[in-house]
């Protein structure tokens, strides 16, 4: 039995986009449910509505606009996790979530996980345009190569019909939730598809027991020998499937699917781990043989050090000198700043943290807590892991270049994939996929990044795809501020990465131009910066 990503991971990211599904494949799902529509220039955009306004606020058909204009709207404008109503996905009006296109989903999809497409009728019921639509879809999933792990259905008939001269080959599923289970049992026989999509409670009633039609559906798919069988989705909302349906279900051979609208809440009941790292950082005494700590750069500025948690502290940087108005005191002074670029040595530039002395094989789930005294331009932290390995624990303050390396570099020793709290603009991924610091890649920040003073992140590896996510961010009371659940802030392919890789807790300081007077710098202000409650969690098998 198959698990299916309803919409993508829809409670942790807004429904039918890249980060939705992505994140459901790093979390384990092995199936992408998702609704195709078509566009008034003949674009196909993945929304289960044929209206724009649940999800983006604003009125509209999808039929009646151009792709255009749908990118005019922001696609995450209503998106809330859950028991976070003020929760806000993008707090800059200028950014906005466009709407994602069916061949840009095929390109990034990974090459293990198969589809589950509905083609809406919204798009083929009295629109004229029902050729079109039907064209293009299998166009699409013929010109990538995936019909052979795609499985489409619809709720009109005719499009299943198109479906079947077109593309033969293609497994097919009868649907239409208005009728009545026997009805759709009967539905399934007429159009001779090769399953049927239905709710798990018609199947099973609330003890895991086959109802009447269950056991109707399960001979029907047995004496048939149905390429699909039975597709299922919770009938409650939030759509997540329990245990109990779990336990029974994967029983059963007829099963092809049940989806869910949250693959982390449930991908323990078929993902076995190991918990390889569980600490708060307690007491004043690092574990050497598991953790290291160390500083990005050889100034006096910063202090690592454990006391019921991973600090960094640094102090009040000095003012910048009034610059030299004497011709030879210019010169020097540009000698001397272009000597410091050099030897990436820069006096007001502090960071350093926390490694993980041994590498995490495979896929995981990495999490922690961190609290930060002030946010701003010019300070950031990250959760990220990388191809080297911490080095030598260094538990003293810097004194010389050899007490620095660039594993305690936020965004440095490259490549890496973290999970960041990006100055005050927000949370997001960032990520490097070769060697040079320059080519550093970052996602745009998501959530409100200025009030937090604290919160949880978390980075997920499946493969060469990563996603970041953070929650229970808390402002400078400790008061909780949201979101309270995971909410995906990226998602990337990094297939730089190595098959064991090493995990940093880091943070930094460092200079930035005054936006009001660019030829002058904003003060450089003292920090704190604390990691706690460290978890990481390897994944070694499924037990599907």
């Amino acid at each position: 039995m198959k698990i299916a990503a309803h919409r993508g991971t829809r409670l942790h990211a807004p429904e039918n986009s890249r980060l939705a599904f992505l994140s459901a494949y790093v979390a384990g799902a092995d199936v992408l449910e998702l609704d195709l529509q078509l566009t008034k220039d003949g674009h196909l955009v993945l929304s289960h509505d044929g209206t724009t306004d649940r999800v983006t606020g604003q009125p509209g058909r999808i039929i009646d606009l151009t792709l255009a204009e749908l990118g005019e709207m922001d696609w995450s404008e209503t998106f809330k996790p859950r028991d976070s109503p003020n929760f806000t996905f993008f707090t800059d009006p200028k950014r906005k979530l466009a709407p994602l296109t069916f061949p840009v989903l095929l390109d990034w999809l990974p090459d293990d996980v198969e589809l589950l497409v509905e083609l809406k009728h919204d798009s083929s019921e009295q629109t004229g345009r029902r050729d079109e639509f039907v064209q293009k879809a299998v166009a699409a999933l013929q010109s990538f190569g995936v019909e052979h792990r795609t499985v489409l259905y619809s709720k009109d008939p005719d499009v299943l019909k198109q479906v079947r001269v077109l593309a033969p080959g293609l497994r097919l599923a009868a649907f239409d939730y208005a009728k009545t289970p026997d009805e759709q049992l009967a539905l399934l026989k007429t159009t001779k598809a090769d399953g049927l999509v239905t709710q798990i409670e018609n199947v099973v009633d609330a003890a895991g027991v086959l109802t009447a039609f269950g056991k109707k559906l399960e001979a029907y798919c047995k004496t048939q020998k149905l390429a699909v069988g039975a597709v299922l989705y919770p009938g409650r909302k939030p759509g997540i499937f329990t245990e109990t349906e779990y336990r029974v279900l994967s029983k059963l051979p007829f099963v092809w699917s049940i989806s869910t609208d949250s693959v982390p809440d449930v991908q323990h009941l078929w993902r076995r781990g190991v918990r390889i790292v569980d600490t708060p950082f307690a007491g004043e005494t690092v574990n050497r043989e598991q953790f290291a700590l160390g500083y990005a750069k050889a100034n006096g500025f910063g202090l690592v050090y454990q006391k019921d948690g991973i600090h960094l502290d640094i102090a009040s940087y000095p003012a910048f000198p009034t610059p030299p108005t004497d011709p030879l005191d210019i010169r020097l002074s540009a000698i001397e700043n272009k000597l410091t670029y050099t030897v990436k040595d820069w006096p007001y530039y502090s960071g350093g943290g926390v490694g993980v002395v041994n590498g995490i094989r495979g896929d995981f789930s990495a999490e922690t807590t961190y609290t930060v005294e002030r946010v701003g331009q010019a300070t950031t932290l990250e959760m990220a892991v990388l191809n080297v390995d911490p080095g030598a624990h260094v538990g003293k303050r810097p004194t010389s270049f050899r007490d620095k390396d660039s594993f305690y570099d936020p965004h440095g020793a490259p490549p890496y994939v973290g999970v960041e709290h990006d100055e005050d603009d927000g949370f997001r991924i960032n990520w490097n996929l070769g060697s040079e610091y320059d080519n550093n890649q970052y996602g745009r920040p998501v959530g409100d990044g200025a009030t937090p003073r604290g919160a949880r992140l978390r980075l997920d590896r499946r493969g060469p795809f990563f996603a970041a996510y953070y929650r229970n961010a808390i402002d400078n009371q400790g008061n909780a501020i949201g979101p309270h659940d995971w909410v995906c802030v990226g998602v990337t392919r990094n297939d730089s990465l190595n098959p064991v890789v090493y995990l940093r807790c880091v943070a930094k300081r460092w200079r930035q131009e005054d936006p009001a007077n660019p030829s002058e710098f904003m003060p450089i202000l003292p920090n704190r910066f604390t990691f706690t409650q460290l978890t990481v969690n390897r994944f070694i098998s499924s037990n599907q």
